[in-house]
């Protein structure tokens, strides 16, 4: 890995106002500040690395994208790692970093921050630092107050936790990441280790982020599916249920409360009992917040909004049953997801697709109505697969799958 002139890992070009609309614009994002921004995160990341080797890796958000496809990618505006040394290394390479980029009062500087009232005792330690901007004068208003003459920049948070004990290392090369074709290895969590992460932040009662935090509870739904959806057939149930108790043992301990699992258990089903009810039309609060997520982070093209993500939670629903009840079959998981795409019936249109909705709208409410926590004259109005979701569950799903088959193969629709 080599430095540029200016003390860059990547290429100075890829910051350029030219280069960071191009990307705008073919991957459909509103939101050019928060692409800049997760530029940044990659390349403060990398210039990090360099100083630490396999004793850092990259973690939350930042992560996620590289397990996920372009198109579902999203932004991030935070660092945030995992590193196995001290605070005294840490502060070490962060002055040696200034020192590379030729960093001065204003860029480059790397600020301490000691939160007033924190929320846990994690060997935490977090930074806020100021990069270089192309955004013009209005875009930085919209952030933030520019003072006049005051030199253009953005602030990013950079968070550390330190672990005592070798940490396992993903390495993954960025060069399918939507912010910068990166051409270079990523140190990362593994999938079942960053997945039993994500799931921890679930809970607001208990282990995970609270409910005053609603902007940040959805971004972290969000990664929870995408994870879910696009590396089912990678993730590994058992490791993450073992991963993700050792986590919520670890935010228990930080909280200073008692690890009771029904209790997390039962505090992350109402959680996901809310979401999955956002297309109710009685959530306007949670709306509004998924509404302000999609617009700051996603492209135009992700479905994110009240049916979606109400199946989206069903189905992180059916996956927590899995790791609480300890079968850990990601099988469930995988014939779920067929089966939504059998009764989408992408084949067929038109007044034979209306008639075969409506068969198996009353085939899953009549068969399997009781098994849905939303009211059956609510569900009657919905569309087969958002009814699909509502009802499956481990004990029903192979009836569901028989009865679907029969009404299905009368239509040799090709299932």
């Amino acid at each position: 890995m080599t430095e540029n002139s200016n003390g860059r890992i990547h290429d100075l070009q890829v910051f350029s106002r030219a280069a960071l609309e191009k990307r705008v614009d073919n991957h459909g994002f509103k939101n050019i500040a928060r692409l800049e921004l997760f530029l940044w995160d990659l390349e403060l990341f990398l210039q990090i690395q360099a100083v630490f080797g396999d004793r850092i890796v990259l973690k939350g958000g930042a992560a996620v994208q590289f397990y996920l496809p372009i198109a579902a990618q999203r932004t991030s505006v935070d660092i945030d790692m995992v590193f196995v040394g001290t605070k005294e290394e840490i502060e070490d390479a962060l002055e040696l970093i200034t020192q590379n980029l030729k960093g001065n009062e204003i860029f480059f500087k790397f600020r301490p921050h000691i939160p007033k009232m924190p929320k846990t005792n994690l060997p935490l330690h977090t930074y806020y630092v100021n990069v270089p901007t192309v955004l013009n004068d209005n875009e930085l208003r919209s952030l933030r107050r520019k003072e006049e003459h005051e030199e253009a920049y953005q602030e990013l948070k950079i968070e550390f936790i330190v672990n005592h004990a070798d940490i396992d290392v993903a390495k993954i090369r960025g060069n399918q990441i939507f912010a910068v074709a990166s051409p270079f290895d990523y140190n990362l969590l593994p999938i079942n280790y960053l997945f039993a992460d994500k799931l921890s932040t679930l809970g607001p009662s208990t282990i995970g982020i609270q409910d005053n935090r609603l902007d940040e509870q959805v971004k972290q739904f969000y990664d929870i599916w995408m994870l879910m959806k696009y590396n089912f057939s990678t993730i590994n149930l058992e490791t993450v249920r073992e991963k993700y108790l050792n986590r919520a043992r670890q935010e228990c301990d930080s909280r200073n409360i008692e690890f009771d699992f029904n209790q997390i258990n039962s505090d992350v089903m109402a959680q996901l009992k809310r979401y999955a009810e956002v297309d109710t039309g009685e959530d306007a609060e949670l709306k509004q917040y998924i509404s302000n997520f999609k617009s700051l982070y996603l492209n135009a093209n992700v479905e994110f909004f009240g049916v979606a993500v109400a199946c989206a939670a069903e189905q992180v629903k059916l996956l927590f049953s899995e790791i609480v009840s300890g079968s850990c079959e990601m099988k469930i998981i995988e014939k779920s997801l067929k089966l939504q795409n059998d009764i989408s019936l992408k084949n067929l249109t038109g007044i034979s697709k209306g008639a075969k909705n409506n068969e198996l709208r009353n085939i899953l409410i009549d068969s399997f109505g009781e098994h849905s926590s939303i009211p059956l004259k609510v569900l009657k109005g919905k569309n087969p697969v958002r009814i699909f979701w509502s009802v499956v569950n481990r004990e029903n799903i192979d009836e569901i799958e028989k009865l679907v088959f029969d009404c299905l193969i009368n239509e040799s629709i090709g299932i």
